[in-house]
């Protein structure tokens, strides 16, 4: 029986009866939710975390974070926020699509201060007040902008002019901005160096390896409650890899569609089938590659699970020289795929026009040809009729 048609004869509805049950779990292990809970901490995101606090505790200005989408960026947020001392006052901007006005004004009500009927010049004064007075009470002030990936170099402009607001000797504000890879390449933008020239710590979060892979399923199967943690055999885990490229919520999306799959079977043990079902029912909506020998792979990729540069965000030279190169091949690639078919497509407009104007010309000469009937017709009519005036008698 098919995991489909076993689904539909349960005689419950599979939203109130799902898997955890079967498993023996305590709750889905492999929701989609950033759950601080559910961090597990690979090399690459203890090394970011230890950085974190480091650029905390010791009040390093500018800390950048990026990573691929999916790799547990805001996962790592929220652990840190839960971890963080109570003496640090906190404040998470996630919506980065805002003027640098918009910005401002969206910073200061994270902080709860009362600027709606205030200039911008004020709002700044308002603002730098508030810092000093956290600072005489010995309360540090930290600001997460997460999705920095999305901000316009005016508004990383207006972020970096905050940065002045300091004592004289220390900052006032710790700033740490979070996004995917293309933050790493804005800030090689020469309009951006003083911003970047204010980074003091840069961490990159890159793909789980195999090895983490199959202890980051385990790490939450243990979490949710599971008595086996081995509910995945190895087979399984080399095709979760395979198929996820070793991206966290990849691997969430495919074990939790597996253990759905296994429910509906009956199966105590999630095998390499299993995954391959749910990656042929989802790869048509685009989730999983088909061909996964197109892309890296996490177990293949010659990686470095994170790069930490101290001073300007310059990282693995060689690394993002490739992934650059790589990125223009694809772009490249794409626009000669878009000029062919322009191409063909203008072929096929020309050849049409073609054709479109010669039956012109052929109906424009059956036209005149129509006329000069009627125009022969017309004449022979009014010359009957003018006979036929001169042969009527008076």
């Amino acid at each position: 029986m098919s995991w489909a048609q076993s689904l539909t004869n349960q005689k419950n509805n599979t939203k109130t009866i799902m898997y955890e049950s079967f498993y023996n779990l305590k709750e889905n292990p492999f929701n989609l939710h950033p759950d601080p809970d559910y961090l597990f901490m690979s090399s690459g995101h203890e090394d970011a975390y230890s950085h974190l606090i480091y650029a905390i505790v010791e009040n390093k200005g500018f800390v950048i974070i990026t990573g691929e989408i999916g790799s547990g960026k805001t996962t790592l947020l929220n652990y840190l926020l839960k971890e963080i001392p109570q003496d640090i006052t906190v404040g998470l901007i996630n919506n980065t699509y805002l003027s640098p006005e918009e910005f401002l004004r969206t910073m200061c009500r994270e902080f709860e201060l009362d600027i709606d009927k205030l200039e911008k010049s004020a709002v700044v004064s308002r603002f730098h007040e508030f810092l000093l007075k956290e600072y005489a009470e010995k309360k540090r002030v930290v600001l997460i902008v997460d999705e920095a990936q999305n901000l316009t170099p005016r508004t990383m402009e207006a972020i970096r002019m905050l940065s002045n607001l300091e004592s004289e000797k220390s900052h006032l504000m710790q700033i740490i901005l979070v996004g995917q890879p293309e933050l790493k390449y804005k800030l090689q933008r020469r309009d951006l160096q003083q911003f970047t020239q204010r980074v003091t710590v840069h961490c990159h979060l890159d793909a789980l390896n195999h090895t983490e892979v199959e202890d980051y399923i385990k790490f939450r199967l243990s979490v949710g409650g599971a008595r086996d943690p081995s509910i995945f055999d190895e087979s399984a885990i080399a095709a979760i890899v395979k198929y996820s490229r070793g991206i966290p919520r990849l691997i969430n999306i495919l074990c939790d569609t597996a253990l759905v799959y296994g429910f509906a079977d009956s199966k105590e043990r999630i095998d390499q089938q299993t995954i391959e079902d749910v990656v042929k029912e989802r790869s048509s909506g685009g989730i999983f590659l088909t061909d996964p020998k197109s892309k890296e792979t996490a177990g293949s990729q010659n990686k470095e699970s994170i790069t930490v540069t101290t001073g300007a965000v310059s990282g693995n030279g060689a690394g993002q020289l490739k992934s650059r190169i790589d990125l223009l091949e694809q772009k490249i690639s794409h626009l000669d795929g878009v000029c062919a078919n322009l191409n063909k497509l203008l072929t096929n407009l020309s050849e049409k026009r073609d054709e479109k104007d010669a039956i012109m010309v052929e109906l424009f000469k059956l036209l005149k040809s129509s006329l000069d009937s009627r125009l022969k017709v017309i004449s022979h009519i009014s010359k009957n009729q003018e006979k036929k005036k001169t042969l009527r008698p008076n």
